[in-house]
């Protein structure tokens, strides 16, 4: 157990966040999309999906030390 407790030690907490927020854009982009936007929400599909894309690489960035500080 005491090397599981070093990997959650250096895990961020902000970094899982934004990965768990980036994962949820990317896969449930078409149900947030109808039920935020109605009749136009198949035109954001697309932008969501990228968005969920570009907050999942910025998670790993955090996690992997590259943004130190976070």
């Amino acid at each position: 157990m005491g090397r599981w407790n070093q990997i959650m030690e250096r895990l961020s907490v902000p970094g899982l966040v934004v990965l768990a927020v980036g994962v949820l854009l990317i896969v449930q982009s078409a149900k947030l999309c109808r039920l935020v936007l109605k009749e136009k929400g198949e035109k954001a599909i697309l932008p969501l999906k990228l968005f969920g894309l570009l907050l999942v690489v910025l998670a790993a960035l955090i996690l992997l030390d590259f943004i130190p500080g976070l």
